[in-house]
């Protein structure tokens, strides 16, 4: 028998090729499920990313120990003084409403169990890259409260990189100014060059403000070090000035030397010239 030898980069490619067609067929295989349902309530479980846990009606997801989003309420309200909330490390449940051949809902949860209920068709625990392949597919095209859903539950799964479905909805016009704003603020707690690339230039591109601003904000969330130059170049060449001004304020925000240093040099340039 032959026996060919395939270079590196020959095998780099065959590899990712081999993986977009799994991608592709897991993709298809949760359309198929959800489209055997018309009309009527599907639901499933998936696994819960690092930091994401609930207790049936409420969830939190934290990253580095620190509250980031919640739903609900939790111990510290003064509604809940007195009784110690336990907090499940998953899974996620997610429930989808179909009406005629169409995702019309889409409701979250983490934790807790299934109340028992007739005429609902449950797919059980299906595999978080199924699961959130569909969902963010969902995020980028279906109606805009559906989509919020949809995107909210595919960023609590484990082990998903939804950085490229994120960085689409964020430039895609054919997307609300809400919807991008929302993406945008995800991509913030993602690491990546190509994702501080992309909020850059987000926040120079031509269009509607709140997004842009948006852009400004979720890079003053991303590390210091990468953080303040990126504000300093915003503040120094942005052709909008309330961008700009949004900027600097930013950058004041870290209370770092360097942003302190270069507002002490700038603000009394900008007072002069009306700025």
């Amino acid at each position: 028998m032959m026996r060919v030898r395939v270079g590196p980069a020959l095998a780099l490619v065959a590899s990712a090729t081999l993986w977009g067609v799994r991608e592709a067929g897991a993709q298809q295989s949760m359309d198929a499920r959800m489209n055997a349902v018309r009309t009527g309530t599907v639901r499933f479980t998936m696994a819960a990313a690092e930091g994401v846990c609930g207790n049936g009606a409420n969830w939190y997801r934290s990253r580095d120990g620190r509250l980031t989003i919640s739903y609900g309420m939790w111990n510290g309200s003064p509604s809940n003084r007195d009784v110690e909330t336990t907090c499940d490390r998953g899974p996620v449940r997610v429930v989808v409403e179909r009406d005629a051949g169409d995702t019309k809902n889409i409701r979250l949860y983490v934790g807790g169990r299934w109340r028992a209920d007739t005429g609902i068709t449950d797919l059980g625990a299906v595999s978080t890259r199924d699961a959130a392949g569909w969902l963010l597919n969902v995020a980028e095209q279906g109606p805009e409260k559906v989509a919020r859903n949809a995107l909210q539950a595919a960023l609590l799964a484990d082990s998903v990189n939804a950085t490229p479905a994120l960085l689409r909805m964020a430039h895609s016009e054919s997307r609300s100014p809400d919807m991008r704003t929302s993406a945008v603020l995800y991509l913030a707690e993602r690491a990546g060059e190509r994702v501080s690339a992309s909020l850059d230039s987000i926040a120079y591109e031509p269009g509607d403000r709140e997004v842009r601003n948006a852009a400004i904000m979720a890079i003053a969330r991303r590390p210091k070090g990468e953080a303040v130059p990126a504000l300093i170049k915003l503040a120094e060449t942005l052709p909008d000035r309330e961008l700009r001004r949004n900027a600097v304020r930013a950058l004041a925000q870290t209370r770092e030397p360097e942003a302190i240093a270069w507002i002490e040099r700038n603000l009394g340039r900008d007072q002069d010239s009306g700025g």
